[in-house]
């Protein structure tokens, strides 16, 4: 499954908060609700915590995020039970973010919990066009012909670019109330079903997370496992 942890900004307003506050509030519910997620059965968690477009926001507001963001990967980290990874514009990543980030995936690939793929400075159209962009460049290497390259450019090859180990997504999950997908997955996601509630990211309780699950294995006649109620004390 992935979310879209979408309303920090608007819970912070709320609440009388500044905006990093209220990213503060929201990236802290994560390693709780990754608990929830694995007790209930789910395999792999994508995380939009940072969209290419949130990074033409207020520069003070972009550099708390990426603090807020390291903390939380070096945190995910220290638990020693997920295989991180991430998901994203490398090129776009700020050190010490980007170091935090390669560490991090080194450290865990041998972990047996679940996936967790970390979308930060992530765009749909831009994974798409990196994905292509490396196969060119592979096939140029190959020493193809423009003619030979462009004909080894499929659905498959560039889905394989995207993600080569990963499964497609049977779930997108949406905070906030907006009910859109932003580009988000845009290549993998586009046969998962899409569950919007109105609750901001920080509000996020484990009853949304089940009935978002539940929403889910009604659409789909079950393909995705919702265990008992095993949540995480």
């Amino acid at each position: 499954m992935a979310l879209i942890l979408d309303g920090n900004r608007r819970w912070a307003t709320v609440h009388g908060r500044t905006a990093s506050e209220g990213h503060e509030a929201g990236f802290s519910r994560v390693p709780e609700v990754l608990r929830w997620c694995h007790d209930l059965g789910v395999e792999t968690v994508t995380l939009w915590l940072l969209s290419t477009d949130n990074l033409r926001r207020d520069p003070a507001e972009v550099d708390a995020l990426m603090r807020i963001i390291t903390d939380l990967v070096n945190g995910l980290a220290a638990s020693d039970r997920w295989r991180l990874r991430h998901r994203g514009v490398r090129a776009m990543v700020p050190e010490p973010l980007l170091t935090a980030l390669d560490e991090v995936a080194a450290r865990t690939t041998d972990n047996t919990g679940m996936r967790v793929n970390l979308a930060i400075c992530y765009g749909g159209r831009e994974e798409v066009t990196e994905a292509c962009r490396e196969l060119l460049e592979g096939y140029a290497h190959e020493g193809l012909s423009p003619a030979e390259a462009a004909r080894r450019v499929t659905a498959e090859a560039v889905t394989e670019a995207i993600a080569a180990d990963d499964p497609a997504p049977e779930l997108v999950v949406r905070t906030s109330g907006e009910q859109r997908s932003s580009g988000f997955l845009l290549w993998t996601a586009r046969h998962a079903e899409h569950y919007f509630t109105t609750t901001y990211w920080p509000d996020f309780g484990y009853d949304d997370l089940k009935a978002a699950l539940t929403h889910y294995e009604r659409r789909s006649r079950g393909r995705l496992r919702v265990t008992p109620d095993s949540r995480a004390t």
